[in-house]
């Protein structure tokens, strides 16, 4: 799973702890180590990124015209 450790405050206890962030599940609440508060984080108000745009299909070769003998 892809992510970052954060270090975070709890708004309720205000004691300082880590968290993992997974990038998959950016709007996951964190829950405080210490008394349990559940919150957002800065990364879970964001919106989710917006998935990166398909790629243009190939242009069809041109299909070679017959020789005239």
């Amino acid at each position: 799973m892809k992510g970052t450790q954060r270090k975070l405050t709890c708004p309720k206890c205000g004691k300082a702890f880590t968290a993992w962030r997974p990038d998959d599940l950016p709007g996951a609440l964190v829950k405080c180590y210490f008394c349990g508060n559940q919150f957002e984080d800065d990364a879970a108000r964001r919106k989710p990124a917006a998935p990166p745009p398909a790629p243009a299909p190939a242009p069809e070769p041109a299909a070679a015209e017959p020789k005239a003998n």
